[in-house]
């Protein structure tokens, strides 16, 4: 472990849908088992942007046209907020009240670029801004309040809040590390270097906090790393090189979900590494049929009920659910 330092020199790679391909196959714990689901995806709700009443606040914004939906994460409200980093805008939709609007930043503060987001107890708000290159954080009704990792944070991408701890981890594809803060914005550790070996990283794309265990998505390793809250390495999850998550989310049971680029489907596989079910065009009969239009979807996360939320292109967002087939 070592105390956070900036290096010189500004990334000016601006990161929304497009990763690049990993050459490396299987490795460390050895590939996922491809063969033999005994489960299935099925849609156990819709969420339709048209189905919201768009808010008086948001009438006169531009509603809500989609430029590149991207990332989107769910607070204790029941509101499921997505990013648009075409559109300089987190979406907002409040599933309790049937509302929808936009935080587009304030007077003080106007949203650039936001890419990825995550909340905290209190329900505020934390998202990575590729044009300015920080976490800027806003009140749940989007009012500014502050940015963190100014002059540190290189291409801030995956984030995650420990709610218990009070404590962000940012994931910087730039720096290959993994950085974190206390929620005032203080630097308190850096883990993480560049490399291929264990504890190692190749550009960082997200981050997740499942039980004690920090998950990232180290992309050009093809593979996902374990870390303690400490930052010590726990082990890794190779996906392998014929494979590009770009967005994951885990279940109460362990289970993780992940978008899968080259075919836009959703893969979910349970904590030994067994796929158990697929959502792409070679499904069973009787699996989820996706729309024909389009590529299927962007990211996943978990919301307040603890289910898998996928999100489309569309703005479209599904509540996922795991069926377990009866020969399974």
């Amino acid at each position: 472990m070592r105390g956070l330092h900036a290096p010189g020199g500004i990334a000016l790679l601006l990161l929304f849908a497009v990763l690049a391909h990993s050459d490396k196959g299987w490795g460390g714990n050895g590939a996922p088992q491809d063969q033999g689901e005994s489960s299935h995806l099925v849609s156990a709700r819709t969420y339709a942007p048209r189905a919201f009443h768009q808010s008086r606040r948001d009438r006169l914004s531009g509603g809500l046209a989609p430029g590149l939906p991207y990332r989107m994460a769910a607070d204790s409200q029941g509101r499921i907020l997505v990013t648009d980093p075409a559109l300089s805008v987190v979406h907002v939709f409040d599933t309790r009240q049937g509302k929808r609007w936009q935080i587009k930043g304030d007077r003080r503060h106007r949203l650039d670029k936001p890419a990825y987001i995550a909340v905290d107890a209190d329900d505020n708000i934390y998202v990575t801004e590729l044009g300015r290159f920080v976490v800027s954080v806003f009140q749940p009704s989007g009012r500014f309040m502050r940015t963190i990792g100014l002059g540190v944070l290189k291409l801030p991408t995956g984030i995650w809040v420990d709610k218990q701890n009070r404590r962000l981890y940012v994931a910087d594809s730039f720096r290959n590390e993994i950085l974190s803060f206390d929620l005032e914005g203080k630097p308190l550790q850096v883990f993480g270097s560049w490399g291929t070996g264990p504890g190692q990283l190749q550009r960082p794309l997200d981050i997740v906090l499942h039980r004690d265990t920090l998950v990232v998505l180290d992309a050009g390793n093809s593979r996902f790393e374990l870390f303690d809250l400490q930052g010590n390495f726990r082990g890794l999850w190779p996906f392998g090189g014929n494979r590009t998550p770009i967005a994951f989310a885990f279940d109460a049971a362990g289970n993780l979900y992940y978008v899968d680029l080259d075919s836009g489907g959703l893969v979910a596989m349970d904590p030994q590494g067994k796929v158990l079910a697929r959502f792409d065009p070679q499904r069973r009969f009787g699996q989820w049929i996706p729309r024909p239009s389009g590529p299927n979807f962007m990211c996943v996360a978990t919301d307040v009920m603890g289910d898998i939320l996928a999100l489309r292109p569309t703005l479209e967002l599904e509540v996922v659910k795991l069926v377990t087939d009866a020969a399974g």
